[in-house]
Parts: C-alpha cells; structure tokens; sequence
C-alpha cells in the first residue's frame, strides 16, 4: 500500500499547467508540501484523490470538477470575497473543486436529504441578502425551492450560480485542503494531518495574495474556526496589516460553519461580506 504524501505528490505533477498564467503569477514560489503530509498515512487506489486534475477525470464525476475549478474563469485581480470552505464534498460526484458547490445537483428541486446540509443553509441566507426577505430562513426546504422558482427570486440553477458568482462577480470559492481521500465526520487524519497540510503552501500564498494587493477590495469569508484559524496561521492579518491593507482593502467576515446550531438565525454573511466590502469604498456583490 502506497504512502499518501507520495500519491499526492505523484498527483500534483505538473499542478501549475493547470492554471492560468496570471494565477501561476499569483502563486510563484508557493508549491504543496509532501513533507507535511503524515508519515504513516495510507493511500488506497479503491479511494483516489479527488477531485482530478483537469486532464485525468475520474469517473463518476461532474465533467468540469478538477482540483483547480475554483480559479476557473476568474483573474487574482478580480477577486473580491473568498468564500473559504475546509475540504471538498465527501462524494466523488459531489466534489468539483469549488467550496460548497453540490456537484451532483443540476436543479434545487430536490428532497432536502439529497442537498448538503451547509448548502441548504447558506442558499436560505444568500436568497435573504438578495431579496431582503427573512421569512426565506423559515420555509421548509420543499416550500424554499418552490419560492426559488418565481420571478421575485429566480435563483439560478446550482451550476450556473456558482458560475455567476465566480466569473462576474469575484467570489472565490476556495477550499482549505484542495483535494480528498478519506472522509470522517470532525476529520479524518486523512483530512487534517494529509489533504490540508500537503495544500496549506498553495492556499495560504492564494490568501496573503490577495491580501496584500494595493488595487481592488477583498473580504474572506471565514466560516468555522478551521477557516479562521487559517488566515492566523498563514500570516494573512500580519502580511496585510504590514502592507497597510488589512481593514482598508482586505478584511474578515468570521462566522460560525453554516452547520452550527443557530448559524441560520444569526448575521447574514453575504450582507456582512457587502457591508464590509461598501465600508472600503467597493461595490457589493450581486449575491
């Protein structure tokens, strides 16, 4: 049985060719780290790495899900929210690359068991911000894709959102581990000693980035407290901060995971992101 640092290493081959140049830019001199993968963690071929890179897709998958689909279509100059999720969904087919899209959906109608929990959550408050309507965070899930459908919402369809979002208005949707094997509820070692450490070199240059940029306004999104931990960890704050941008053109919205009891009656994080966004002289994002 191969070593997991080696699988990723061996799957990361040639990663930058994958990207744009702009984004290889943005990332010069940042590489994974196999070194910081846990020594003793297994890879197993009955559960490969996911999601693929762009020219080896796996079966089972959604045709345009690769490691690298949340840069897709969209410059580091544009960037304008990083929506930072931890690992990507824990099913082949759900994973696309991009944090909290639901790859196997290609409507939202559709029985509540069959949407993420996370992104049933979240689709609830985005409608709020976009409709500024509360009573939205009551419905049912069947009443809620019902209310989706008519003129005075007309949410898009899942992939065309996503879509939307990225390429017109400047949310990254970037997870912390980029990649997936084993997946266990709270983290599997797998997840926190593998996937995550091997990426955090590539993640953290992506953030500091875009932090540190002295054109452009940026707010990251921090759901949960791996997510914020990060932005700590990797010299986020400090590299802003001694840039002078942090708070100027680079901020935080922290919030708990969408999952957490009472996340859904608590602050909006897409109007936080738009207050935080108009308190540095930038425009709101189109949720």
């Amino acid at each position: 049985m191969a070593l997991l640092r080696d699988a990723l290493n061996d799957f990361t081959t040639g990663w930058r060719d994958d990207l744009t140049p702009a984004w290889r830019t943005a990332l010069a001199g940042a590489s994974p780290d196999p070194l910081a993968v846990g020594g003793t963690l297994t890879y197993d071929d009955s559960q490969p790495i996911y999601p693929s890179r762009r020219s080896k897709p796996l079966p089972e998958a959604r045709a345009d899900a690769h490691v690298f689909r949340a840069f897709d279509g969209l410059a580091p100059s544009k960037v304008r929210c990083v929506l930072i999720g931890q690992d990507p969904y824990p099913a082949l087919r759900r994973a696309t690359g991009r944090s909290f899209e639901q790859g196997d959906t290609d409507t939202w109608n559709l029985p509540a068991a069959s949407v993420a929990n996370s992104l049933r959550v979240l689709l609830r408050m985005l409608v709020a911000a976009r409709t500024q309507d509360p009573t939205v965070l009551k419905m049912s899930w069947a009443a809620f894709a019902r209310h989706i459908g008519t003129p005075g919402v007309a949410l898009e369809a899942p992939r065309a959102l996503f879509d939307r979002l990225q390429q017109t208005q400047g949310v990254l949707f970037l997870n912390a581990g980029l990649t997936l094997t084993r997946y266990k509820p709270g983290g599997a070692p797998e997840q926190l000693r593998g996937h995550i450490p091997f990426w955090r070199p590539v993640v953290g240059q992506v953030l500091r980035s875009m932090a540190v940029r002295r054109r452009g306004q940026v707010v990251f999104l921090c759901l949960g407290a791996l997510a914020q931990k990060l932005l700590v960890n990797e010299g986020v704050r400090l590299a802003a901060t001694q840039a002078g941008t942090w708070d100027t053109r680079a901020g935080e919205v922290a919030l708990p995971h969408p999952v957490a009891p009472g996340f859904i009656n608590g602050s909006n994080p897409f109007e936080a992101v738009n207050a935080k966004l108009q308190s540095f002289g930038a425009p709101p994002i189109a949720w």
